[in-house]
């Protein structure tokens, strides 16, 4: 039996896996029909991703902006290979792993502000299996909230154009109504309250009109703080944040915050609500929550929520529970990502990729393609006049050429490396992006 099983195992890995795969599987935002074989990956350390024909980009995107301390951390490694001998998974309802509840404790107190008061600080935490479904949670919380009040008619949310939440329902539901990926799903998806995001103080005043004629309806709204990443990489200020979250708190709609892309320092502080002085409903976040090592999400919020779920009747109760919410083995990996956000100064590492983006990008300013140059964080955005899809794909493979994992998107090459890159290896992606433009 052994024998037949390693000629069996034989066999498998002496095929062509790529080719042979590739006939099956169904890949992310792909037209399949016209798509070429990716690239196949052999391995991947620190800021490298090592390729099956032995070339090594330098991932200036931090595969979807997870991978924060840099690929194969081995201290993530170690304490995941721990947690994996002991039990690396066991359902939540009834039952506790360590992990989870230590993570939940550290998570609210790595997540809140010292200036946040008492009932405004983010003291509870429901634990998912993507930042989907994540926001998926927030949305069902934020209605059910105003349901368990005796109010059936704030059952809306409240979203802005060039907007990403994920590609669930409800997450399509808050992107764009009309220019976004899943506008062709209109009559399909809830109908949701969507906006323009202001700027300024004249666009705040029709923002403010229409929080003021929505806000029956509205349980809630929902921002990516400071940056609208998959609508165009998009800035808005701090002030303009707290604005729009006092606006919709005097008019008794609840602020969801979705930081998947933006939390864990990746503006310059903790989390992107910390540039201002205010502190949202609800929180979510995901993506580099585990360092980008495995798939973990989680939606934050406060006491006051909280408590309008509790009763004594079932009924009120949040009635949500992913198979995999407070996995054991992605939890452990969460804290161990913590625990170097905690020991290390990454308000420093992101400042010292900030000032080298800023004065590095200012180089494609006068370029005949560049609209504008923005930086943020270990964030940078060169946004071009315009740039075809059949662009795209060629600027792709360009960037791949000079040894670099870059993807633009729309009209936008960005930058959102991994918060350890060094100077020598950002120069290498601003030299590769120059040489492909």
């Amino acid at each position: 039996m052994c024998s037949l099983l390693s000629t069996k195992t034989n066999n498998f890995l002496n095929m062509n896996w790529l080719k042979q795969g590739f006939k099956h599987i169904w890949l992310p935002y792909t037209q399949m029909q016209t798509a070429k074989l990716p690239l196949a990956v052999k391995k991947t350390k620190g800021v490298y991703i090592t390729l099956e024909n032995g070339m090594r980009l330098i991932d200036g995107i931090s595969s979807w902006w997870s991978v924060s301390h840099g690929y194969n951390h081995p201290y993530i490694l170690k304490s995941m290979a721990k947690q994996l001998r002991t039990m690396p998974h066991v359902m939540l309802a009834g039952l506790a792993n360590k992990p989870a509840f230590s993570l939940a404790t550290r998570l609210s107190e790595f997540a809140n502000q010292k200036s946040a008061k008492k009932n405004e600080r983010l003291n509870k935490v429901f634990f998912s299996d993507s930042g989907s479904t994540a926001v998926e949670v927030a949305m069902k919380i934020a209605v059910q909230y105003f349901l368990n009040k005796g109010d059936e008619k704030k059952c809306k949310i409240m979203a802005f154009h060039n907007s990403y939440h994920g590609d669930t329902m409800g997450g399509m539901s808050l992107c764009d109504p009309k220019s976004g990926m899943h506008a062709k799903f209109k009559n399909y998806l809830p109908k949701q309250l969507t906006t323009n995001l202001p700027t300024n103080k004249a666009k705040l005043k029709k923002f403010s009109d229409f929080v003021t004629k929505n806000q029956d309806k509205a349980a809630a709204i929902i921002i990516e703080p400071l940056i609208q990443c998959a609508g165009g990489m998009k800035f808005h200020d701090a002030k303009i944040l707290e604005d729009i979250t006092k606006i919709c708190k005097k008019h008794n709609i609840l602020t969801i915050f979705d930081e998947c892309a933006v939390g864990f320092y990746r503006t310059g502080k903790k989390f992107a609500f910390h540039h201002t002085k205010i502190t949202p409903d609800l929180l979510i976040v995901g993506k580099a929550l585990t360092g980008g090592t495995i798939t973990l999400a989680a939606t934050l919020t406060n006491d006051k929520i909280f408590n309008a779920f509790l009763d004594d009747s079932l009924d009120k109760a949040l009635m949500h529970g992913p198979t995999f919410m407070g996995n054991a083995l992605a939890c452990a990996a969460a804290n161990a990502s913590l625990d170097l956000f905690e020991k290390f100064d990454y308000e420093k590492k992101v400042s010292v990729i900030s000032d080298f983006l800023t004065r590095e990008l200012e180089q494609f300013k006068n370029h005949h393609k560049v609209k504008e140059i923005r930086v943020l964080g270990a964030v940078g955005v060169i946004e071009l006049t315009e740039l075809t899809w059949e662009e795209t794909l060629k600027l792709r493979e360009n960037l791949v050429k000079h040894k670099v994992w870059l993807r633009p998107f729309a009209n936008v090459i960005y930058f959102m490396p991994p918060l350890t890159i060094k100077n020598k290896e950002l120069k290498k992606l601003v030299n590769a992006v120059k040489l492909s433009l």
